[in-house]
């Protein structure tokens, strides 16, 4: 199965836009057709490059499943055979001056991929430093048999410093040196909260990649999309996800406030059979027709806030207790059910009344790009079930860090899972609630990863 790919691996910094996203943007102006994947657990970074590129993100975590084959198979249903499969994910973390530490994750996407990747490090203004690093870098990719294809600088200062980045890093690995993103096109990065409620703000970086995509010789894009075809095809699934027969129709809330799962899980039901039904939050209705409705993460506090606007939608949604009508709430919008829902730093302004499904109120923690993998497992003592998991089923997904205050809510025993740090197995709270046929999440659920818990879930309780 050819499923053209590539993995550029970026350092990414506090405060400034990731090169990641230029080069993404920039592939895009130039004609390049692109299926954009990231890995990772930073929903900063879907949301802009998502905006920068202005076309669907999808999200791909390989811890989150069982096996290797398992998340192999998600990416071939996600991938396209026409376009280029572009995957941006993190380089690694400096851990001294001269040593980056590559982010495991990214290592088991090339590893399972069957890629290399073209590194986007931030150069340091001393040269011989930045030798020392790439010199690492390769060391551990060569340990860890994957290819270097090239290397392309962010934040250089100058040609002059870049000529010396070429010599010096040229002598220390073979991997080509492929271009440079200069320092003056450093643009500063735009917070979570903002791109979720205003998304003209990274005009700023579509025209600088423009900008650079324009520049003549600066960065070898030729050389960059050809390596694209350098992996050897993908072998068929062998483990093919059967769809519903039922065809049911599931309507999903969508909104710029509720996009921080990416593409998956619009995709995930469209795999499994189901007729998907967009119901925008500002304009929209639930259709009378609807079997399912489904609410996709994101940022609760301002999602809420822009329900609000929508009378007739807004209550459709709080009446949802106490229809039929079954629903999943997957993720940060589950911390808008409770009495309240507040903001940290905010005071009383921060506080805002939720739609009351049950007494307790929700405390988000502050609101940052990086979630948790997580691994969730039903409580021995639970009083009533969310999911209908198998003894031996786990499900996996991703606890952002704002919705860390939000476990262990409803209280008195009502949450029905554990929710363990996948990492480490540390137990980071209680999650998981049921109100009649609205079933919430706190942890967003990783859909392709527990299909058949879903599937099972829409044949129970489907009407």
């Amino acid at each position: 199965m050819d499923r053209p790919r590539l993995l550029i691996a970026d350092e990414r910094r506090e405060g400034v836009v990731p090169p990641g996203v230029f080069l993404a943007a920039s592939l895009k102006a130039l004609g390049v057709p692109l299926q954009l994947f990231v890995g990772g657990f930073d929903e900063e970074y879907l949301r802009m490059l998502s905006l920068s590129c202005e076309q669907e993100v999808y999200s791909l975590h390989p811890s989150l499943f069982a096996s290797n084959a398992a998340f192999r198979d998600v990416f071939t249903y996600l991938a396209r055979g026409d376009r280029l499969n572009l995957i941006l994910a993190p380089l690694g973390k400096l851990a001294s001056e001269d040593h980056l530490e590559l982010d495991e994750e990214t290592l088991s996407i090339a590893r399972i991929l069957g890629i290399g990747m073209i590194a986007a490090p931030r150069a340091n203004p001393v040269a011989v430093l930045t030798s020392r690093i790439m010199g690492d870098v390769y060391a551990q990719l060569l340990r860890a048999q994957i290819d270097l294809y090239g290397v392309v600088f962010s934040s250089v200062l100058n040609p002059r410093e870049y000529q010396l980045l070429e010599v010096g890093v040229g002598r220390t690995i073979p991997s080509p040196i492929l271009g440079y993103i200069p320092r003056y096109m450093d643009r500063q990065n735009v917070t979570l909260e903002q791109l979720c409620t205003d998304p003209s703000l990274v005009r700023p970086v579509q025209i600088t990649a423009n900008q650079l995509q324009g520049m003549v010789g600066q960065v070898d894009w030729s050389a960059i999309a050809a390596f694209g075809q350098y992996a050897a095809p993908l072998n068929e699934s062998m483990h093919p996800i059967h769809p519903l027969q039922e065809a049911p129709k599931v309507a999903v809330l969508s909104d710029q406030t509720l996009a921080l799962s990416g593409g998956n899980d619009l995709a995930f039901f469209r795999t499994i059979g189901c007729s998907v039904i967009n119901v925008p939050l500002l304009q929209g209705r639930i259709p009378a027709t609807a079997d399912i409705l489904y609410i996709p993460h994101g940022l609760p506090h301002l999602a809420l806030k822009r329900l609000h606007l929508n009378e007739d939608l807004f209550d459709q949604v709080q009446a949802l207790p106490q229809r039929s009508l079954p629903v999943l709430v997957n993720g940060g919008f589950s911390a808008a059910w409770g009495r309240w829902i507040s903001i940290p730093n905010q005071g009383d302004s921060g506080r805002d009344v939720g739609l009351n499904a049950f007494d307790e109120g929700f405390e988000l923690s502050e609101v940052s790009r990086e979630g948790i993998p997580v691994e969730i497992e039903e409580r021995p003592t639970r009083t009533t079930v969310v999911l209908p998991l198998f003894d031996d089923e786990r499900l996996r997904g991703t606890l952002s860090g704002y919705m860390r205050g939000g476990l262990n809510i409803p209280g008195d025993g009502q949450c029905a899972w554990l929710a363990k740090d996948l990492r480490d197995g540390k137990v980071l709270g209680e999650a998981g609630w049921r109100v009649h046929k609205l079933v919430g999440s706190q942890v967003c659920l990783d859909l392709w990863s527990c299909s058949n818990v879903i599937k099972r879930w829409i044949r129970q309780e489907g009407r």
